[in-house]
């Protein structure tokens, strides 16, 4: 069947206009009933085409945001760790632990020599500013040191009674990046500290070392053998043994912990003291960025040492080396 087209079409309308210029009805056989406007359909495109996709996601996007905010944005039972060298502030979940939450932070360390990255950026106030290469430097210093000292050490933590085997923390010092639990104990008990673990995963906590109130506590996060350290705004990284108590109001310990253990690294000194206060004084020095000034005048006076050189105070070394002497003598 053949059409008119659309030439034809209009020369053949152009005939049946009346005098006002209106088109009259008119008659047509064999015409495409496409060109009848009653007949035309609108094909609808809509849902296929460009627009309809943009409006698709403009309206998507506005649901998701409105379910973002119907939806807590963190969850305050999770644990979260930071990626190296970033920081996370503490989680809701650990905020009771601080006083001020807002003043300490959760710090992303490498993946190997964590534990060891981490109790650097306790002890040390300036490892944070060094360079990779220096960090790397320091960290093989100690722990050379630590199986320099590991004879004389091991004696005097009493290790053999714990069945800690002293090859293997030699061994595991010298080629390992990772430690194995006897190591972390040697390296608290080194730096004269007591260390509470919160393992991520488990949402358990543990001490790497024996409990005791005379020492400083420090907390790190665990995910397997991964460490990050809680630190302070203010520099402060360090906390006393009573956090033990509010963390056992958060959270169950891994094993159960004896905190009736004092540390046996120190005695009292009964001679010229304060009948109100006991002092105590070391056997031996630790290391002596270990001791704040002021420590070195309380066992100064102990001792009975001069803290002043004239009408000025000695300076810590030449304090330090003089109680040591002291020490050495009893």
């Amino acid at each position: 069947m053949e059409y008119l087209n659309p030439t034809e079409l209009r020369t053949s309308v152009q005939k049946f206009f009346d005098k006002s210029g209106n088109i009259i009805d008119i008659g047509i056989d064999n015409i495409n009933p496409d060109f009848c406007i009653d007949n035309y359909k609108l094909e609808n495109t809509l849902r296929n085409s460009d627009f309809r996709s943009e409006f698709n996601s403009l309206c998507k996007g506005k649901t998701e945001a409105k379910n973002l905010e119907e939806k807590p944005k963190v969850d305050n039972k999770k644990i979260y760790l930071c990626k190296e060298d970033q920081i996370r502030d503490i989680p809701p979940l650990l905020e009771p632990l601080f006083t001020k939450p807002k003043n300490y932070y959760i710090y992303g360390t490498p993946g190997k020599f964590s534990l060891y990255y981490s109790i650097l950026n306790i002890v040390d106030s300036e490892f944070i500013l060094k360079g990779s290469i220096h960090k790397e430097k320091m960290i093989d210093d100690c722990r050379n040191e630590l199986v320099y000292e590991l004879d004389e050490l091991y004696k005097k933590f009493n290790y053999k009674k714990k069945k800690f085997k002293k090859s293997a923390i030699k061994e595991n010092l010298l080629n390992s990046k990772y430690f194995i639990p006897q190591v972390n104990t040697y390296i608290a008990d080194y730096y004269n500290l007591c260390l509470l673990i919160i393992d991520t995963e488990t949402y358990l906590y543990s001490l790497v070392n024996d409990f005791s109130k005379d020492k400083e506590f420090i907390v790190m996060l665990r995910k397997n053998n991964y460490y990050q350290p809680i630190l302070g705004v203010d520099g402060k990284h360090k906390f006393t043994w009573e956090i033990m108590e509010k963390i056992s109001t958060i959270l169950k310990p891994e094993f159960e912990i004896d905190m009736n253990l004092q540390s046996n690294s120190m005695e009292p000194k009964t001679e010229n003291i304060n009948t109100e206060e006991t002092i105590w004084v070391p056997k031996k020095l630790e290391k002596l960025w270990k001791y704040k000034l002021s420590d070195l005048h309380d066992i100064a006076k102990t001792l009975n040492i001069n803290i002043k050189s004239g009408n000025r105070n000695k300076k810590k070394e030449d304090l330090y080396n003089e109680i040591e002497g002291k020490l050495s003598e009893e």
